[in-house]
Parts: C-alpha cells; sequence; structure tokens
C-alpha cells in the first residue's frame, strides 16, 4: 500500500478546525439498535471463519459485533444454529426490472442483495435515465447497472459486419466513458454474439479504454466457449490489459466433449496475468448446462443485418446449405448430441424430438425451422459442460460466485434463476466438501465487491450497509431442476437489504428497501487483499467545489486475518466533531483507501461513516488527491485534499 502524505496531528489540531463547531447541547442516551441477530455464527466476507457473536443494526447499517445480550433493540432475532452473513452479491444477473423486482422472490430466497444488471455487453448507455428509472420501482433488492459494449457498438455501427472509423471508436468510447461517470459499475461485454462479434481484439480495447481512468473491469462473454476456448480467454486478458481494465471472464465454461478439460489452462492464463500485475479473474454458476438464445448456434456471417436478414438467408437455396452444415457441426461441438439441447418454451423437447418431429431432418435444419417458426428467436437450455472443469472453476480463488439469472417468475427457464447460491452452499460445501464455508461465503461477498468497486457492502463490518442474509448450513438447498424450473430455494431464514427485514418464512415482506446503486469515482476495482497486513496514515483539509473545509486526521491498521481496523479517524467540518468509537474493515488499493466505521458527534448519538481517500480519482487533476467523507444524517462532502 502507498502510505499517502501527511501532516503532524498536532498540526492539524493547531488550525483550530477541530475546535471551531460546538459540541451537541445535551449527551444523547445509550444508542438504541434498530435489530439485533443474536447466537448465530457470523462470517464476515473477508474470508475469515465464522464466530459465535451477535449482530447490530440500525439506520441500515452494521453498528455493533459483539456480545448485545444487554443491549436495546427494537426487534431481536435468535439465530441459534444459523449461519449470518453478508447479503450475496451476484455480478451476473438478467434481473426483470419490472413488477418481479418489487418481491425478488427468486432471488432472495437465496440470500441474494445486490445483483448487477446488464451483463453480456447488453447494458445501457444512458446510465442516468437507467438510474432514475429503477430509482422510481419498488426494488426488493439493491440492483448496480453496467454499460455494455455490445449496446454502444450496436448503437453506433448498426449490425452490419463493418469496421469502425476513427470518429466512431472515438464516439463509443465517450459513451462508454459516460456510462462510467454516470455510475456505472464496470464495462459488461458479449463478444460471442453479434454484432459486437464482428468487433476485433484491437477495435474492443480501443472503445472499451473509455473506462480506463475509472479503474474499472472489463466483465465478458467471450468470443468462443467451444474449441477456441482457451484463445478466447488470451483475448480477454489482451484487451483487458491493453485498455487497462481488470479482465474478468463471465460464467466460465468449457463447451462440449472434446474441450473438457480445458479449464485448467483458462485458469493459468488467468493467473498468469495476475503474475504479470494484471488483475484478472472470472466468476461462475454452478450447474453445467448453458442457456442463450437458439439463435446462438447460427453463424455469425448468416446473422449480419440482422433477424429479419437472417431469416431470408434460411430461405435461400444457395445458403441453406452451407448454413445446415455449420449449424450441425457447432451443435456437435457444443454439447456433443443434439438430445442435449432443450427448448423450455416447447414443453422441454429436445432438438433432437424436433429433428424426428420433423421427418428425420438434421440438426440445421430442425434449428432453422423452429427459428422461423418464432420470428428468430426462442430459449434455449445446453448441457455443454464436465463437472471436473465446474469444480475447477469453483475451487479457484479469484471466481466469485454468479448465477446468470437474476430475479425473475418464469417457469420456463434455466433453475440457475431459483438456485445458484443454495446449489453451491448444499452441493458443494456441505456436500462434497470442495469448499470451506467461509470460502464460498467470501466468494459470494467480499470478492465480488471488491471486483466491482463496492467500498461499503460485501462485508459484516461496523459501518458497512446492513445487507444480511441468515440460512440454516444444515437445510440449505435448491429445489429447482430443469424440469421444474420454478421452485424456491429452502434454508434461508432472513435476508435484510439496507438495515429492513425483506425476507422472513420464505416470502418477501415487500418492504422494498432496494436501492438503485451508483458507482463514485472512489471507487476503483481492485484485489480483494484479504490476509495481508494493511497501513494508513493521512491529515489535511478536504475542500468542496461548494466552499468550506473539513478536517481528517485518519491513523489505520489492519492485521492479516483481522476482522476489523485499529486506530483513529477524527472528521471536523460542518456538522461538528466526529471521532471514531468502533473501526470496520479498511480496504486499500495503488494510492487508495476507504475505511468504514462508527463516530460519535460530540455528545450526540452514534454514526456510521466511510471515509476514503484517492490519489487517482479521473475526476482531479493531476497530482491531486480527493477525499470523500460520508457520515449518516449529513450531506456527503468530496472535494480535493489539500
Amino acid at each position: 500500500m502507498t502510505v499517502l502524505p501527511r501532516r503532524p496531528v498536532a498540526a492539524v489540531l493547531a488550525t483550530g478546525l477541530l475546535l471551531s463547531w460546538p459540541a451537541a447541547a445535551t449527551a444523547a442516551p445509550p444508542p438504541e439498535l434498530d435489530t439485533i441477530i443474536h447466537g448465530g455464527k457470523v462470517f464476515d466476507g473477508s474470508g475469515a471463519p465464522g464466530r459465535l457473536t451477535d449482530l447490530g443494526l440500525k439506520d441500515g447499517r452494521v453498528h455493533r459485533l459483539g456480545d448485545l445480550g444487554r443491549t436495546r433493540a427494537r426487534t431481536r432475532y435468535d439465530a441459534t444454529g444459523q449461519y449470518v452473513t453478508p447479503g450475496f452479491i451476484d455480478i451476473h444477473a438478467h434481473t426483470e426490472t419490472g413488477p418481479p423486482l418489487a418481491g425478488a422472490k427468486s432471488s432472495l430466497t437465496q440470500g441474494v442483495t445486490t445483483e448487477l444488471l446488464g451483463p453480456d455487453g447488453g447494458g445501457a448507455y444512458e446510465i442516468d435515465q437507467q438510474l432514475r428509472q429503477l430509482d422510481a420501482a419498488p426494488k426488493g433488492i439493491n440492483v448496480a447497472p453496467y454499460v455494455g459494449f455490445n449496446t454502444v457498438w450496436q448503437a453506433t455501427m448498426g449490425e452490419r459486419d463493418t469496421r469502425p472509423t476513427a470518429a466512431q471508436s472515438a464516439q463509443m468510447r465517450a459513451r462508454i466513458e459516460s456510462g462510467m461517470r454516470q455510475g456505472a459499475w464496470g464495462v459488461s461485454g458479449g463478444l460471442g454474439y453479434p454484432p459486437a462479434s464482428y468487433a476485433r481484439t484491437q477495435e474492443v480495447a480501443d472503445v472499451v479504454r473509455g473506462a480506463r481512468s475509472w479503474r474499472a473491469m472489463f466483465t465478458d462473454h467471450i468470443r468462443d466457449e467451444t474449441n477456441q476456448v482457451v484463445e478466447s480467454t488470451a483475448e480477454d486478458i489482451a484487451i483487458g490489459k491493453a485498455a487497462g481494465l481488470m479482465p474478468e471472464i463471465t460464467h466460465l465454461k468449457v463447451a462440449g466433449p472434446g474441450n473438457w478439460g480445458k479449464s485448467a489452462t483458462m485458469l493459468r492464463l488467468l493467473r498468469e496475468a495476475r503474475a504479470s500485475s494484471t488483475h484478472a479473474g472470472g466468476d461462475v454458476y454452478p450447474y453445467t448446462a448453458a442457456s442463450t438464445a437458439l439463435e446462438f448456434y447460427v453463424p455469425g456471417w448468416a446473422k449480419d443485418g440482422g433477424t429479419a436478414a437472417m431469416l431470408a438467408r434460411f430461405a435461400d437455396p444457395a445458403l441453406r446449405s452451407r448454413i445446415d452444415a455449420e449449424i450441425s457441426a457447432f451443435v456437435r461441438d457444443d454439447v456433443g448430441t443434439p438430445d442435449k439441447v432443450v427448448l423450455p418454451d416447447l414443453a422441454n423437447k429436445t432438438i433432437a424430438d424436433l429433428m424426428a418431429e420433423y421427418g428425420g431432418v438434421t440438426i440445421g435444419a430442425a434449428i432453422m425451422r423452429v427459428l422461423k417458426a418464432h420470428n428468430g428467436s426462442i430459449l434455449a437450455v445446453m448441457h455443454i459442460g464436465s463437472e471436473q472443469d465446474l469444480a475447477n472453476f469453483i475451487a479457484d480463488p479469484f471466481v466469485a460466485f454468479s448465477s446468470d439469472g437474476g430475479v425473475t417468475e418464469s417457469a420456463q427457464t434455466h433453475p440457475r434463476h431459483y438456485g445458484s447460491y443454495p446449489r453451491v452452499l448444499g452441493r458443494y460445501v456441505r456436500e462434497r466438501a470442495l469448499l470451506s464455508w467461509e470460502e464460498a461465503i467470501r466468494k459470494m461477498t467480499g470478492l465480488p465487491a471488491t471486483m466491482v468497486g463496492m467500498v461499503d457492502r460485501g462485508y459484516l463490518a461496523e459501518g458497512m450497509a446492513a445487507d444480511v442474509t441468515v440460512f440454516d448450513p444444515k437445510t440449505i438447498g435448491d429445489r429447482a431442476t430443469f424440469e421444474h424450473p420454478k421452485q424456491y430455494s429452502v434454508g434461508v431464514h432472513w435476508v435484510f437489504v439496507n438495515g429492513k427485514l425483506a425476507l422472513t418464512g420464505g416470502e418477501p415482506t415487500h418492504a422494498a428497501a432496494g436501492q438503485a446503486l451508483r458507482r463514485a469515482s472512489s471507487m476503483p476495482t481492485r484485489p480483494q487483499h484479504a490476509g495481508k497486513d494493511l497501513a494508513v496514515t493521512t491529515a489535511g483539509l478536504v475542500r468542496p467545489e461548494t466552499g468550506g473545509a473539513t478536517a481528517i486526521v485518519a491513523a489505520l491498521a489492519q492485521h492479516s486475518g483481522a476482522r476489523s481496523a485499529v486506530g483513529t479517524v477524527v472528521i471536523a467540518g460542518p456538522q461538528g466533531v466526529l471521532h471514531s468509537v468502533r473501526l470496520g474493515r479498511l480496504q486499500t488499493a495503488d494510492g487508495w483507501f476507504s475505511v468504514t466505521g462508527i463516530g460519535r458527534l460530540g455528545a450526540g448519538p452514534e454514526r456510521a461513516f466511510t471515509l476514503t481517500l484517492d490519489h487517482r480519482d479521473p475526476l482531479a487533476a493531476p497530482g491531486q488527491r480527493r477525499a470523500t467523507v460520508r457520515i449518516d444524517g449529513a450531506p456527503t462532502i468530496y472535494g480535493i485534499l489539500s
């Protein structure tokens, strides 16, 4: 960690700023908590083993960890025998943002409290507009958008396989940067889907580097998950390096019996990238079957120009036989035999069933016929993978968990929408012992939070957002099947979203406690740094553009394996003088740190706070340091640190 320059604490005290605002007139009574969850085993999201302790929530934040037997609270929950964890963060979710989002039952019954929207390149680039719409919608969970490479490419280039001019590349790059500036949590790509699949490697890097100064990640559905899966992994790493972004291989998989075993090479490439100073990783969902639109099997050249052009080529005798042959070859490479491709909207018929039904036609002919009958698109489930490759991805410490699902109420879909997280915990932790409980929970909480840049979620520590999942380790599990996917998971007792009870007894409370989350300029993608000694000191004045000044003094350390930081934070500004009384988690990166905690304003009540200092804030002038101070109940302070 780069130690930031500091002035002596005494020098800051001598300015008089720490004494410039009067303390509260009267002492507040002992703090009353909104909620206490007592008697459970608490896993903090860092990968540390669980410990029996109590958890206290107030004003949407984690306020206390420890023995709270004598502490007053409005509500108490007896979690004896339960595991208490941060709410799970799903970094690849195709969330239905309409009415299903209000209850979010499919996600809350899995323990998920936050979902990242717009994966596979499909995120909007008008992020302001999207966030305003999400603000207005009732939300059972938090939602956070990506800006989509595919969306930007299509808006600029259309659906044709053409090369961008320098001006078009600049326009796309500006749209990516604008999306980040408006609050996107990274850039999502889907190079396996047209028209983004028409983009060449350097063209992709030239566009997504619009997010370089924001220190974000490029999360991508790679170009080819079958015969070229290793080469496509290497391509994404090259794009990340060239663009200055974290390459993140989303929903890691190896498709087709002829390719099984290549997971080891893919993970080696990611490991080598990290060894050469490129932070790289991925995410995985716990199934060997994929799901996407059936037209995925149609070759890219046949889709050039969009759906109408594709269907016209199907009808062209001069092209039909070539399309048939290429579709048939792709299906065999992807799944082996056509009985492994299932259509949920057609009562789970397989492509093999349709081949027989249509009079013994070829694979390609059957797919073209069903696509024509459904205007070019229908959902398919493809049984592509091997259990060993899946186990390799699950066990890798730099691979987070995701669902590739998200909030839904559909009964014709992949079971991952309803079962992903409990399936990991029940099948791969409790039954197969592939991971420890603490490691699996880390890969659902602290790891994805740092990958996307969150500073106050993903951990149970003082000052963090109170997203909490409480589950029974003996019973948690998935019930969804491919034949009957709409079956809710079991074993999650309670879920709290921003401190409010969102799920109890397997049913949503419809508290609408979810938020539309915005990424600030001082929230970099970064390694998790679990198990490392950390230390930072700083002192100075924060001067916002609106005027005034706030003095900050911080001297912090967090030892390897520790659950929280030790040291002191003092913040003196228009709101008064806040002294830290309990510190939460210290997080660091190059020239950056953030710490959460609970402090007291004078003799007033305790309040949660977050302090972030940044040498590389993209909104700052060269050489400037920026600081962000958030204290509950007070306006956010953001400005130059002098």
